[in-house]
């Protein structure tokens, strides 16, 4: 049991990267304690899978992931974390920088975080859309795609301004 608390925990750890620049590095925030609460906690040894439920909140440092549903997926060798899947109201919290989507897909393989259904980054008075955001997490890059009918829209508000008007 304590195997896939644990396997939880590295890809909550891992999934909070990508969101800001000004993240401490993985291998610093790795050191640090790592919470996950949920309302059930299911174990699945034969599946190698884990599944956190119920108002799920994991935080580590400075990042807050927040979900309805949390299920992780672990290797079997050695149970190292090969992907995870976080469901309904998917917020994602680090200092002045939030994501939200109704769906994100974490893949160890290519190192990188999927975020859909209505995937949208905020900070400070800027957002960005569209219809998949894809944080690469050892590129430090992004990119943002849009879907048939549907374009990228980013709201960028000039250094010192928002709305157009200037910060009194």
């Amino acid at each position: 049991m304590m195997r896939f608390a644990l396997a939880a925990i590295l890809i909550v750890m891992t999934m909070a990267g990508p969101l800001s620049a000004e993240t401490t590095p993985l291998q610093s925030r790795g050191d640090e304690p790592i919470r996950i609460k949920s309302d059930e906690l299911s174990a699945d040894n034969a599946r190698k899978m884990a599944t956190f439920s119920g108002n799920v909140v994991a935080r580590q440092g400075d990042i807050t992931i927040y979900g309805d549903r949390l299920v992780v997926n672990y290797s079997q060798e050695g149970g190292e974390v090969s992907s995870a899947e976080v469901s309904g109201n998917v917020r994602i919290v680090q200092g002045g920088r939030r994501a939200e989507a109704a769906h994100a897909i974490y893949d160890a393989r290519l190192s990188r975080i999927v975020l859909d259904g209505n995937p949208r980054v905020f900070q400070g008075g800027d957002i960005i859309s569209g219809k998949q955001i894809i944080y690469y997490l050892d590129a430090e890059r992004s990119e943002v795609t849009s879907g048939p009918g549907e374009r990228v829209d980013a709201v960028i508000h000039p250094k010192g301004k928002t709305d157009g008007n200037p910060k009194k």
